[in-house]
């Protein structure tokens, strides 16, 4: 005998967090991989220009993309699946929230400006300035972590 389940999230609720899941896809996994990727392609130097001179201008518009991601799913907060009730006082969707927050500032100050800065350098000199490539990879390190640590608050959801 089989048995026919009801689609969990249909309608309206579902569009948009069907959309919130593939902003998230489309853009935060880009950009989480470019923090552990961008550090490596810099530090190939002179090969790497036609790939890292429009990386700035990628990055900044992914971080700002992120932003359409995050007001989809301030759209879903107060309509929580299956009749749950949630808030932007829960600790997973403040923490979620600062957390994005300090990804899309490293994406766009450190990362951009640590790329843009590379490729100044490399251009002018040959060679990186110093100290340049650790800058870049701690700011990709920890913008990625960010990331990471975002999406596992929002699949735990701990203390929910």
């Amino acid at each position: 005998m089989s048995t026919v389940h009801a689609m969990p999230h249909k309608g309206a609720f579902g569009l948009v967090l069907t959309l919130h899941v593939l902003g998230a896809v489309l853009l935060v996994g880009p950009l989480a991989a470019s923090g552990l990727l961008l550090p490596l392609l810099v530090r190939t130097g002179q090969p790497a220009l036609p790939l890292l001179r429009p990386v700035p201008r990628l990055l900044r518009l992914a971080a700002a993309g992120t932003l359409g991601v995050a007001a989809l799913g301030a759209v879903l907060v107060n309509r929580g699946p299956f009749g749950s009730v949630r808030g932007f006082g829960d600790g997973w969707l403040a923490g979620s929230l600062v957390l994005w927050a300090v990804a899309v500032v490293l994406t766009v100050t450190a990362m951009a400006g640590g790329v843009a800065g590379a490729v100044a350098d490399i251009e002018r000199t040959g060679a990186l300035a110093r100290g340049r490539l650790a800058r870049l990879a701690a700011a990709g390190l920890v913008a990625t972590a960010c990331w990471c640590l975002v999406v596992v608050l929002m699949v735990v959801k701990p203390g929910s």
